[in-house]
């Protein structure tokens, strides 16, 4: 594919294992009402150095209506498999999304009429969460908001608090992304440690130098949560991976209050939740608790951290600094 041709949208997948719901993405894309000379699918191969590399194998074994490339990453996490897909991308847009991600037909043609219509840097749709067996009923608004946003605008709003996009359903100018930094590899999901927030760093960094977002609800993914994912274990573990990735964001963007909430009414709150949830047999509202617990003492932890280390959280004269930032 030369110059002239190249595609409109580049649709980024880092990859790492899960090859079957490789292949239910690449089938939902085969079904966009966009056509398929419009854009292209760059895949990401994330996985584990070896001779076997069954994410590739997967994407090779058949044919797609629009150009696919498999590129490999060996530095292990999302944010670097994403980073490497943005830099080989060929569209004047990025779309980025998940391997386990169904888009419905209309979403890539409803995201890139936003972004033109408004002329915006990027724009997020909704990502509708699907759970085994109706889980999300036992769990607490604040639980679910661990798999993805839960309350979305009825049109087309600003992504600013209490709205927020995921990184499994974004459109962005690839040109704008790279004069800004693209994602910070110290954020994001890294194996089997469950970080976050590199999504939203991203956009609230390109907010803060004057490039906006925005949401679309009606461009819509469903992601599907398994039951592993309902668990304390897990929630646990996601609290501490967001309560370090939080403090992290401090280097590098003026992070919301509402997105911080580690202060010592934070505290009080979920020691009493843990004690309530615990006494009246409130299964969900004692694990909201002692994640949050484990939320605040990681923020706190990682802060000290990085203190120790000479890294202080950035002022409104630094923000055009920004050397943690991922680049080509």
């Amino acid at each position: 594919m030369g110059e002239l041709d190249a595609p409109l949208v580049s649709v980024v997948v880092s990859a790492r294992g899960n090859t079957s719901r490789l292949r239910n993405l690449l089938d939902a894309l085969a079904h966009q009402s966009l056509p398929a000379d419009r854009f292209e699918a760059v895949i990401v191969d994330n996985d584990l150095p070896g001779p076997i590399r069954p994410v590739a194998d997967a994407v090779r074994k058949s044919d797609w209506p629009f150009a696919v490339r498999v590129l490999y990453e060996p530095t292990p996490g999302l944010s670097a498999g994403r980073n490497r897909g943005i830099c080989a991308a060929r569209g004047r847009y990025v779309a980025i999304t998940d391997p386990d991600i169904t888009p419905e037909p209309e979403w890539l043609r409803i995201l890139l009429t936003a972004i033109e219509e408004e002329k915006v840097f990027a724009v997020g749709g909704r990502t509708v969460v699907e759970y085994p067996g109706g889980a999300a009923t036992a769990l607490t608004k604040a639980l679910r908001e661990c798999h993805g946003a839960v309350d979305w605008p009825d049109h087309r709003e600003p992504a600013v608090w209490p709205y927020w996009v995921t990184g499994c359903n974004l459109l962005f100018e690839r040109q704008t992304a790279l004069d800004v930094g693209l994602f910070r590899t110290d954020l994001g999901r890294r194996g089997r440690w469950l970080g976050d927030c590199e999504d939203l760093e991203f956009v609230d960094r390109a907010r803060q130098a004057g490039h906006d977002t925005l949401i679309e609800p009606s461009a819509v993914v469903s992601h599907p949560v398994s039951r592993p994912e309902t668990t304390l274990r897990y929630f646990v573990r996601q609290g501490a991976g967001h309560g370090v990735c939080v403090a992290r964001m401090h280097l590098s963007v003026r992070v919301e209050p509402a997105a911080i909430q580690a202060g010592r009414e934070a505290v009080h709150q979920a020691v009493n939740g843990l004690a309530a949830g615990w006494g009246f047999l409130d299964g969900s509202r004692a694990v909201e608790s002692a994640r949050d617990l484990a939320r605040i003492g990681a923020y706190h932890l990682e802060r000290g951290r990085l203190r120790l280390l000479g890294r202080r959280a950035i002022t409104l004269a630094a923000m055009p600094v920004q050397k943690t930032l991922e680049t080509c």
